[in-house]
Protein backbone atom coordinates (compact mmCIF):
# COMPACT_ATOMS: atom_id res chain seq x y z
CA UNK A 1 0.00 0.00 0.00
CA UNK A 2 1.11 3.54 -0.88
CA UNK A 3 2.58 5.01 2.50
CA UNK A 4 -0.08 7.04 4.58
CA UNK A 5 -3.12 5.64 2.09
CA UNK A 6 -5.62 2.82 3.69
CA UNK A 7 -6.58 -0.31 1.00
CA UNK A 8 -9.78 0.19 -0.48
CA UNK A 9 -12.00 -2.80 -1.73
CA UNK A 10 -15.13 -1.83 -3.51
CA UNK A 11 -17.12 -4.66 -4.30
CA UNK A 12 -18.29 -4.99 -8.33
CA UNK A 13 -21.92 -4.66 -9.46
CA UNK A 14 -22.15 -7.82 -10.59
CA UNK A 15 -21.77 -9.53 -7.52
CA UNK A 16 -18.82 -11.41 -7.58
CA UNK A 17 -14.95 -9.77 -7.93
CA UNK A 18 -13.97 -6.35 -6.07
CA UNK A 19 -12.11 -3.37 -6.96
CA UNK A 20 -9.30 -2.82 -4.91
CA UNK A 21 -7.76 0.33 -4.69
CA UNK A 22 -4.49 1.98 -2.76
CA UNK A 23 -2.31 -0.97 -3.43
CA UNK A 24 1.50 -0.88 -4.56
CA UNK A 25 1.96 -3.66 -6.83
CA UNK A 26 5.64 -2.57 -7.12
CA UNK A 27 6.21 -3.22 -3.37
CA UNK A 28 3.46 -5.53 -2.42
CA UNK A 29 6.15 -8.40 -2.18
CA UNK A 30 7.60 -5.88 0.90
CA UNK A 31 4.06 -6.16 2.48
CA UNK A 32 2.93 -8.97 4.47
CA UNK A 33 -0.48 -6.80 5.59
CA UNK A 34 -1.35 -6.10 2.11
CA UNK A 35 -0.72 -9.62 1.20
CA UNK A 36 -2.84 -10.94 3.32
CA UNK A 37 -5.82 -8.55 2.94
CA UNK A 38 -5.37 -9.54 -0.98
CA UNK A 39 -5.74 -13.18 -0.26
CA UNK A 40 -8.73 -13.02 1.90
CA UNK A 41 -10.35 -10.90 -0.43
CA UNK A 42 -9.80 -12.86 -3.40
CA UNK A 43 -11.25 -15.86 -1.28
CA UNK A 44 -14.00 -13.56 -0.37
CA UNK A 45 -14.66 -12.23 -4.13
CA UNK A 46 -13.05 -14.59 -6.50
CA UNK A 47 -12.10 -11.96 -8.29
CA UNK A 48 -9.27 -8.43 -7.79
CA UNK A 49 -9.44 -5.77 -10.10
CA UNK A 50 -6.25 -3.76 -9.13
CA UNK A 51 -5.26 -0.51 -11.24
CA UNK A 52 -1.67 0.70 -10.92
CA UNK A 53 0.98 1.58 -13.48
CA UNK A 54 2.80 -0.85 -16.00
CA UNK A 55 5.26 -2.92 -13.69
CA UNK A 56 8.21 -4.57 -15.03
CA UNK A 57 8.67 -8.28 -15.44
CA UNK A 58 10.16 -8.45 -12.26
CA UNK A 59 7.62 -6.60 -10.31
CA UNK A 60 4.84 -8.27 -11.95
CA UNK A 61 6.32 -12.01 -11.03
CA UNK A 62 6.80 -10.52 -7.38
CA UNK A 63 3.58 -9.60 -6.98
CA UNK A 64 1.87 -12.26 -8.84
CA UNK A 65 4.36 -14.98 -6.12
CA UNK A 66 2.16 -13.27 -3.21
CA UNK A 67 -0.64 -15.94 -3.93
CA UNK A 68 1.68 -18.75 -4.77
CA UNK A 69 4.28 -20.58 -6.51
CA UNK A 70 4.36 -20.04 -10.69
CA UNK A 71 3.99 -22.09 -13.22
CA UNK A 72 6.80 -21.90 -16.02
CA UNK A 73 5.93 -22.11 -19.81
CA UNK A 74 8.42 -23.12 -22.62
CA UNK A 75 10.81 -20.69 -24.47
CA UNK A 76 7.96 -19.27 -27.61
CA UNK A 77 8.48 -16.54 -29.97
CA UNK A 78 6.72 -13.37 -28.96
CA UNK A 79 7.32 -14.13 -25.34
CA UNK A 80 9.61 -12.37 -23.05
CA UNK A 81 13.23 -13.90 -22.90
CA UNK A 82 14.30 -14.77 -19.64
CA UNK A 83 10.80 -14.48 -17.81
CA UNK A 84 9.15 -18.22 -18.10
CA UNK A 85 6.08 -17.21 -15.32
CA UNK A 86 5.16 -14.93 -18.13
CA UNK A 87 2.70 -16.46 -20.34
CA UNK A 88 2.09 -13.58 -23.04
CA UNK A 89 -1.20 -13.10 -25.13
CA UNK A 90 -1.46 -10.48 -27.56
CA UNK A 91 -3.22 -9.23 -30.56
CA UNK A 92 -0.45 -9.76 -32.77
CA UNK A 93 1.89 -13.11 -33.15
CA UNK A 94 5.37 -10.94 -32.79
CA UNK A 95 4.20 -9.43 -29.32
CA UNK A 96 2.31 -12.80 -27.78
CA UNK A 97 0.25 -15.76 -28.71
CA UNK A 98 -2.92 -14.34 -30.15
CA UNK A 99 -6.59 -15.84 -30.31
CA UNK A 100 -6.70 -17.60 -27.41
CA UNK A 101 -9.31 -18.44 -24.76
CA UNK A 102 -12.49 -16.86 -26.79
CA UNK A 103 -14.80 -19.66 -24.68
CA UNK A 104 -16.01 -20.06 -21.13
CA UNK A 105 -13.02 -21.81 -19.37
CA UNK A 106 -10.46 -21.62 -16.44
CA UNK A 107 -6.58 -22.17 -16.74
CA UNK A 108 -5.30 -24.74 -16.70
CA UNK A 109 -8.06 -26.99 -16.76
CA UNK A 110 -6.43 -29.46 -19.22
CA UNK A 111 -3.88 -30.14 -16.31
CA UNK A 112 -4.42 -33.54 -14.00
CA UNK A 113 -3.63 -30.81 -10.87
CA UNK A 114 -5.86 -27.97 -12.34
CA UNK A 115 -4.47 -24.52 -12.27
CA UNK A 116 -5.81 -22.28 -9.16
CA UNK A 117 -5.63 -18.65 -9.81
CA UNK A 118 -4.44 -16.89 -13.11
CA UNK A 119 -3.08 -13.22 -12.96
CA UNK A 120 -2.94 -10.34 -15.71
CA UNK A 121 -1.28 -7.39 -16.03
CA UNK A 122 -1.99 -4.79 -18.83
CA UNK A 123 1.13 -3.86 -20.77
CA UNK A 124 -0.57 -2.23 -23.87
CA UNK A 125 -4.30 -1.49 -24.17
CA UNK A 126 -6.42 -0.83 -27.34
CA UNK A 127 -8.09 1.75 -28.68
CA UNK A 128 -11.40 -0.46 -29.24
CA UNK A 129 -12.45 -3.83 -28.13
CA UNK A 130 -9.66 -6.53 -26.43
CA UNK A 131 -12.26 -6.94 -23.05
CA UNK A 132 -11.95 -9.72 -20.99
CA UNK A 133 -15.54 -11.13 -19.32
CA UNK A 134 -16.11 -13.46 -16.27
CA UNK A 135 -18.29 -15.14 -14.70
CA UNK A 136 -19.04 -16.78 -11.40
CA UNK A 137 -19.01 -20.67 -11.10
CA UNK A 138 -20.51 -21.33 -7.70
CA UNK A 139 -23.11 -18.47 -8.19
CA UNK A 140 -23.93 -20.37 -11.68
CA UNK A 141 -24.14 -23.62 -9.49
CA UNK A 142 -26.24 -22.25 -7.13
CA UNK A 143 -29.11 -20.61 -8.95
CA UNK A 144 -29.67 -23.90 -11.70
CA UNK A 145 -33.00 -25.21 -11.69
CA UNK A 146 -33.18 -28.46 -9.61
CA UNK A 147 -33.52 -30.79 -11.95
CA UNK A 148 -30.78 -29.63 -13.72
CA UNK A 149 -28.85 -29.88 -10.61
CA UNK A 150 -29.28 -33.24 -10.09
CA UNK A 151 -28.93 -34.20 -13.30
CA UNK A 152 -25.22 -33.32 -13.05
CA UNK A 153 -24.23 -33.74 -9.82
CA UNK A 154 -21.14 -36.52 -10.24
CA UNK A 155 -20.47 -36.22 -13.68
CA UNK A 156 -17.57 -36.00 -14.47
CA UNK A 157 -15.71 -34.18 -18.28
CA UNK A 158 -12.99 -35.55 -19.88
CA UNK A 159 -10.59 -32.97 -22.01
CA UNK A 160 -8.98 -34.06 -24.98
CA UNK A 161 -5.89 -34.64 -23.57
CA UNK A 162 -7.80 -36.92 -21.38
CA UNK A 163 -7.54 -35.34 -18.20
CA UNK A 164 -10.69 -36.08 -15.96
CA UNK A 165 -12.49 -33.37 -13.87
CA UNK A 166 -15.72 -33.38 -11.98
CA UNK A 167 -18.67 -31.05 -13.84
CA UNK A 168 -19.50 -29.86 -10.07
CA UNK A 169 -16.20 -29.25 -8.38
CA UNK A 170 -15.18 -28.32 -4.64
CA UNK A 171 -13.49 -25.61 -4.47
CA UNK A 172 -9.61 -27.16 -2.55
CA UNK A 173 -10.19 -24.65 0.49
CA UNK A 174 -13.42 -23.06 0.67
CA UNK A 175 -15.76 -26.12 -0.45
CA UNK A 176 -18.02 -24.17 -1.87
CA UNK A 177 -19.67 -26.39 -4.85
CA UNK A 178 -19.43 -24.81 -8.52
CA UNK A 179 -19.60 -25.58 -11.96
CA UNK A 180 -16.40 -26.57 -13.33
CA UNK A 181 -16.24 -26.62 -17.16
CA UNK A 182 -13.91 -25.48 -20.01
CA UNK A 183 -16.14 -25.44 -23.28
CA UNK A 184 -13.55 -25.07 -25.62
CA UNK A 185 -11.50 -28.08 -24.58
CA UNK A 186 -14.06 -30.43 -23.08
CA UNK A 187 -14.39 -33.87 -25.37
CA UNK A 188 -16.67 -35.83 -23.32
CA UNK A 189 -18.52 -36.28 -20.69
CA UNK A 190 -18.36 -39.83 -18.93
CA UNK A 191 -21.71 -42.00 -19.26
CA UNK A 192 -23.56 -39.69 -21.66
CA UNK A 193 -23.40 -40.36 -25.81
CA UNK A 194 -21.90 -37.19 -27.60
CA UNK A 195 -25.22 -35.68 -28.49
CA UNK A 196 -26.45 -35.39 -25.15
CA UNK A 197 -22.89 -34.03 -23.55
CA UNK A 198 -23.12 -31.66 -26.34
CA UNK A 199 -26.40 -30.15 -25.91
CA UNK A 200 -25.50 -30.39 -21.81
CA UNK A 201 -22.66 -28.46 -22.79
CA UNK A 202 -24.21 -25.62 -24.60
CA UNK A 203 -27.07 -25.40 -21.99
CA UNK A 204 -24.49 -24.49 -19.28
CA UNK A 205 -22.23 -22.32 -21.59
CA UNK A 206 -25.55 -20.22 -22.28
CA UNK A 207 -26.38 -20.06 -18.25
CA UNK A 208 -22.51 -18.68 -17.54
CA UNK A 209 -23.54 -15.86 -20.07
CA UNK A 210 -27.24 -15.31 -18.53
CA UNK A 211 -28.40 -12.02 -18.39
CA UNK A 212 -26.96 -10.07 -15.70
CA UNK A 213 -24.21 -12.58 -14.37
CA UNK A 214 -21.27 -11.36 -16.40
CA UNK A 215 -18.33 -9.11 -15.17
CA UNK A 216 -17.25 -7.28 -18.73
CA UNK A 217 -13.59 -5.94 -17.85
CA UNK A 218 -12.21 -3.29 -19.91
CA UNK A 219 -9.13 -2.90 -19.69
CA UNK A 220 -6.58 -0.10 -19.07
CA UNK A 221 -3.09 0.20 -19.07
CA UNK A 222 -1.48 -1.24 -15.52
CA UNK A 223 -4.35 -3.20 -14.40
CA UNK A 224 -3.31 -6.04 -12.48
CA UNK A 225 -6.40 -8.72 -12.36
CA UNK A 226 -6.50 -11.85 -10.06
CA UNK A 227 -9.01 -14.83 -10.50
CA UNK A 228 -9.65 -18.08 -8.06
CA UNK A 229 -10.11 -20.36 -10.98
CA UNK A 230 -12.62 -21.92 -9.19
CA UNK A 231 -15.05 -19.55 -8.15
CA UNK A 232 -14.92 -17.99 -11.94
CA UNK A 233 -14.62 -18.63 -15.19
CA UNK A 234 -13.25 -16.09 -17.94
CA UNK A 235 -13.88 -15.41 -21.87
CA UNK A 236 -11.59 -13.17 -24.03
CA UNK A 237 -13.66 -11.73 -26.91
CA UNK A 238 -12.22 -10.80 -30.38
CA UNK A 239 -9.79 -8.24 -31.09
CA UNK A 240 -8.48 -7.01 -34.37
CA UNK A 241 -5.03 -7.77 -34.97
CA UNK A 242 -4.80 -3.51 -36.41
CA UNK A 243 -5.56 -2.58 -32.60
CA UNK A 244 -2.55 -3.32 -30.75
CA UNK A 245 -2.82 -5.14 -27.36
CA UNK A 246 -0.43 -6.88 -25.17
CA UNK A 247 -1.58 -9.02 -21.85
CA UNK A 248 0.89 -10.16 -19.62
CA UNK A 249 -0.56 -13.29 -17.59
CA UNK A 250 0.92 -15.25 -14.96
CA UNK A 251 -0.62 -18.49 -13.39
CA UNK A 252 -0.12 -20.53 -9.79
CA UNK A 253 0.40 -24.06 -10.35
CA UNK A 254 -1.33 -26.63 -8.85
CA UNK A 255 0.50 -27.51 -5.77
CA UNK A 256 1.66 -23.91 -4.85
CA UNK A 257 -1.78 -21.73 -4.00
CA UNK A 258 -1.37 -19.68 -0.81
CA UNK A 259 -3.67 -22.05 0.70
CA UNK A 260 -1.57 -24.91 0.02
CA UNK A 261 1.55 -23.03 1.82
CA UNK A 262 -0.62 -22.49 4.99
CA UNK A 263 -2.14 -25.94 5.20
CA UNK A 264 1.88 -26.74 5.24
CA UNK A 265 2.65 -24.61 7.62
CA UNK A 266 4.81 -22.52 5.64
CA UNK A 267 4.71 -19.06 5.36
CA UNK A 268 1.98 -17.94 2.18
CA UNK A 269 4.25 -15.62 0.22
CA UNK A 270 6.43 -17.26 -2.03
CA UNK A 271 9.86 -15.77 -2.41
CA UNK A 272 11.85 -15.90 -6.26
Amino acid sequence: MKKGRIMNIIPLDAGFGARINNVDLARLSENPEAQQSLREALLKYGLLVIPGPVLSPQAQIAASEVFGALEEFPPAPGQIPGYPQIFRVASRATEGYTGVGRYWHSDGSFRAVPTPMSLWHMEARPEVGGDTLFTDLQEAYRSLPEKTKAQIKGLQTTHRNHVVHPLVMRHPHTGAEGLYLNVGLTNSIIGMDRDAAEELIATLDRYLSREGAVYRHQWKEGDFVVADNFRVAHRATPLSPLQRRVLNRTTVRGDGAFWETMKAGRPAAVAA
